[in-house]
């Protein structure tokens, strides 16, 4: 059920990843669980995805008819497909959260504390 996909991680997942370290949890990052890949996945069920700002339209900075060139849907479209992926991550009885690129890079404490109440 979960394989290795990617090697490399983005900036903001570099950021996750030496924080998970921090905590002393085990995880693994970059993996494909069911047909998605995820950015880690702690101690075999905390699904923890990092959303980009731009990729994921974050709804702090782009309204819903937001058409993301890049992915060729409109932030709503985004949205819907995140949901959708939370949702199934959640019948397979993973626990999930999303970390967004602004709260990750503005405040790294924050985040830190966030996931030390999270992974508890």
């Amino acid at each position: 059920m979960c394989s290795k996909k990617r090697s490399s991680l983005n900036k903001i997942e570099q950021k996750v990843y030496d924080i998970l370290k921090r905590l002393n949890v085990k995880f693994e990052a970059q993996i494909e669980i069911d047909k998605y890949n995820v950015d880690f996945l702690v101690n075999g069920e905390y699904i923890i995805e990092c959303y980009g700002d731009f990729w994921h339209c974050n709804p702090q900075k782009y309204k819903p008819s937001y058409f993301n060139k890049g992915k060729k849907k409109t932030a709503q479209e985004i949205w819907v497909r995140d949901l959708e992926r939370k949702t199934r991550f959640q019948e397979l009885g993973y626990k999930f959260i999303h970390l967004w690129e602004a709260d990750i890079n503005s405040n790294t404490k924050k985040i830190k504390s966030k996931l030390k109440r999270y992974l508890e």
